[in-house]
């Protein structure tokens, strides 16, 4: 036996006699922990064992860390049986003969750096301890299949995962940033890189006690990303031997990826130094597989690759290689070499450990430590009262004297890289005076009023990317919204720090809202014969800027604003309209002059806010139609009404998150990507920490888990309590389940 489960929504009995249904049911209420007893406790005590709460989140209690680890390879199977093989394929390089051809350059990357043999060459760097979670993880994955054939799809085949698959796939994940940092560099140097960017981005906000209502620091973790295939997270607690806490994963990860254990907990977003560089090769022009380097010319190596995608067959690239790495693009004589500060680091499960098991805040200074955390901010609280923050990653040495954003000379040894900076040379603030912080994907000298994580203070690489734009000196809605709630408020409740995190209200509303009711003082006349003009002003006009679903005049913002682009949106004009509108800066202590518009602009706001009516009515045949009615969230054919926006274009991007899908045949649009595991943490004694995935736990169609929090959390604008500890649990099991073969001490 693999394991012992009462009462599960997964696998239904079959029907038996009446009297046998009878005796069965007596002996699985046998089969509980006894009422009395808490998780993990009485009957339960040293055994490994699931339980389901009424969200289907599994909260794993296990002796060991390796055992707990076992159980969280068991459960990432049960509950994501496809998405899990397919992250690993991913990982692999294999994952076009899956998903087709547009799955192709993510393999070619994967074999570009060889992800999967450097995961298998340099697995003795991994730490011992690290390795034992991995392989714990791996044997409760393949134990999974072994009991549930069934759940293994055909395109998988016979293979067994192993432990350099999850290297592999960390890789792939972590390190992706480091990849697009140098296609970007590429871009700006004049060539197409031909790949499309990732799409991610996350807020992050941290209170200190001195502005926190509830006398403990809180932490908001909010990653932006899609909410289906490689990114699409799972849910669980843990309580393994020494490894406690609650909080996100990937599937393929065998650790706490976002979250708390009891005494920290950490988020992380988007935006970080640049840890990637381009080399420009000159070619020698009789034998162009050879490069100027000091003088001399350097042989190149060379290698085939094969990617077998689906329906297609097998595609073969030849690939080059210099010394500083791959060969990404040739032109005009020249090539164009990547090199990334991650091209064969195994380790990150390091940084990882140092997270997961940290006892406060300087847990994280040593996951910095290691190098291996990618290009990113990372925010954590600590139940001691301290917020903390790091900007980290791998970042080389570089010398001085060079456009690094850019494509560098590579024939020359003055452009090598001199090493690594060490992460005390990173940009970081340990309690900062104002008492708050917050990273929505904003420069350092937004992250709160009169912030003092200046540019001047830093190398520019080290301070930030390009791929966002200027490294300092701007900010987006949500980070302007977010210094707004939190600059405004010195007493911030848990519940406060809930209704933040799914504010609907998008910075700069405001602004739009008086340039409008500007523009009808002055031109409204020759439109407010018109019915739907007049009706559509009214309420806007009464509005309370907020993107809820059930408002009609947020649908009429939406209408207004994709008018504009439409009627403007390429004219270099609108982007300073709207900087100057919107009027960002303002918002996190930077004034900036106000707007001014002449009657022409005025008159052109308004004829876009006239058409913009009557195509609503047009699309959905009444005014009265509300936001909910056309932005949604769903799975499959089942969808509900939501609130908040993403569309950076249109001017609706809100802390709530959400990138809708385009306009579907219906006009409704829906979700697919941003707040993909929202939580909120106070780092209480006890800690208190509340979470929400948008869709739901499970990949199963039969599953009540399937789509439940999409209907009773998502569109509702709530967050579940994590029922994290095992009192509060005991209320809210839905089943149990004994893993029998789970490692009771460290596999070999």
């Amino acid at each position: 036996m693999f394991r012992r489960k009462t009462r599960t929504g997964l696998h239904p009995l079959p029907s038996y006699l009446p009297v046998f249904i009878a005796v069965a049911f007596i002996l699985i209420l046998s089969a509980a922990a006894p009422a009395a007893s808490l998780p993990g406790t009485g009957d339960d005590t040293g055994k490994t064992v699931i339980y389901r709460d009424t969200w289907g989140i599994p909260h794993i209690y296990a002796p060991t860390v390796e055992a707990g680890a076992y159980a969280m390879g068991w459960t990432q199977a049960e509950d994501r049986p496809h998405e899990l093989l397919k992250n690993f394929l991913r990982g692999i390089g294999e994952i076009a003969k899956v998903e087709g051809s547009a799955s192709m350059p993510s393999d070619l990357a994967m074999h570009l750096w060889n992800n999967y043999e450097v995961s298998k060459e340099n697995a003795h760097r991994v730490r011992g301890d690290v390795r034992r979670m991995q392989q714990a993880f791996v044997q409760g994955v393949n134990d999974y299949y072994e009991a549930h054939p069934e759940d293994v799809p055909e395109w998988w085949g016979n293979r067994k995962i192993d432990e350099f698959m999850v290297t592999a796939f960390g890789r792939l994940f972590l390190y992706n940033w480091s990849i697009e940092q140098a296609f970007a560099d590429l871009e700006r140097g004049g060539i197409e890189p031909g790949v499309a960017p990732i799409e991610h981005g996350s807020n992050q906000l941290a209170i200190s006690p001195a502005r926190s209502a509830e006398g403990a620091a809180i932490l908001i973790i909010d990653p932006h990303l899609s909410w289906w295939g490689l990114t699409r997270f799972w849910e669980f607690r843990i309580h393994a031997g020494e490894l406690r806490g609650s909080g996100v994963t990937l599937p393929g990860f065998p650790n706490i990826g976002l979250g708390h254990n009891d005494h920290v907990a950490w988020a992380m977003t988007t935006g970080g130094p640049d840890t990637a560089d381009v080399y420009e090769l000159t070619l020698n022009a009789d034998d162009p597989t050879k490069y100027l380097y000091d003088g001399e010319w350097r042989q190149m190596t060379s290698r085939e690759i094969g990617i077998e995608i689906k329906g297609a067959g097998v595609r073969k690239f030849n690939v080059y290689e210099s010394h500083y790495g791959p060969v990404i693009a040739m032109k005009d004589g020249k090539a164009y070499a990547a090199r990334i500060a991650y091209a064969d680091i195994v380790q990150a499960g390091e940084a990882w450990l140092y997270l997961n098991f940290a006892k406060d805040y300087r847990g994280t200074i040593e996951a910095a430590a290691t190098l291996q955390l990618y290009p990113q901010n990372v925010m954590v609280a600590d139940t001691s009262g301290n917020i903390y923050y790091q900007r980290v990653g791998r970042v080389p040495r570089r010398p001085v004297g060079f456009d690094w954003s850019r494509p560098v000379n590579g024939s020359t040894s003055a452009t090598e890289w001199k090493g690594f900076h060490p992460a005390s040379d990173h940009v970081q603030i340990l309690n900062p005076k104002q008492g708050y912080m917050q990273n929505c994907n904003v420069p350092p000298d937004v992250m709160m009023v009169n912030s003092p994580l200046t540019l001047d203070k830093t190398p520019p690489y080290i301070y930030g990317d390009m791929i966002y734009g200027p490294l300092n000196g701007w900010t987006n809605q949500r980070g302007a919204r977010a210094v707004e709630l939190l600059q405004a408020d010195d007493s911030v409740t848990a519940q406060e720090a809930i209704s933040y995190i799914l504010d609907v209200r998008p910075a700069g509303v405001d602004n739009w809202l008086a340039i409008l009711k500007q523009a009808d003082s002055k031109a409204g006349e020759k439109y407010r014969s018109n019915p739907l003009y007049a009706a559509g002003l009214k309420d806007l006009m009464s509005w309370n800027g907020e993107l809820r679903r059930d408002s009609t005049a947020a649908l009429k913002y939406y209408y207004w604003r994709k008018q504009l682009f439409a009627d403007y949106g390429s004219d270099p004009f609108a982007a300073q309209v709207a900087s100057e509108v919107d009027n960002l800066l303002a918002l996190v202590g930077k004034p900036q002059p106000p707007a001014e518009f002449d009657d022409e602009q005025l008159d052109a706001v308004l004829s876009s806010f006239a058409y913009a009516m009557v195509a609503l009515h047009s699309d959905l045949g009444s005014l009265d139609t509300k936001y909910g009615d056309v932005f949604r969230v769903g799975r499959d054919d089942v969808s509900w009404p939501l609130g908040g926006g993403g569309d950076e274009s249109l001017g609706l991007v809100t802390l709530r998150s959400v990138e809708y899908g385009p306009e579907r045949k219906d006009h409704t649009r829906w979700g697919r990507a941003g707040q993909t595991s929202t939580q909120v943490v106070v780092l209480s004694k006890p800690i208190k920490s509340w979470t929400a995935l948008p869709i739901g736990e499970s990949d199963r169609p039969e599953s009540p888990h399937y789509r439940d929090q999409a209907e009773k959390l998502f569109s509702e604008r709530k967050l579940k309590p994590t029922w994290y500890a095992p009192e509060e649990l005991a209320e809210h099991i839905e089943s149990r389940t004994v893993l029998d073969k789970a490692p009771s001490s460290s596999p070999k």
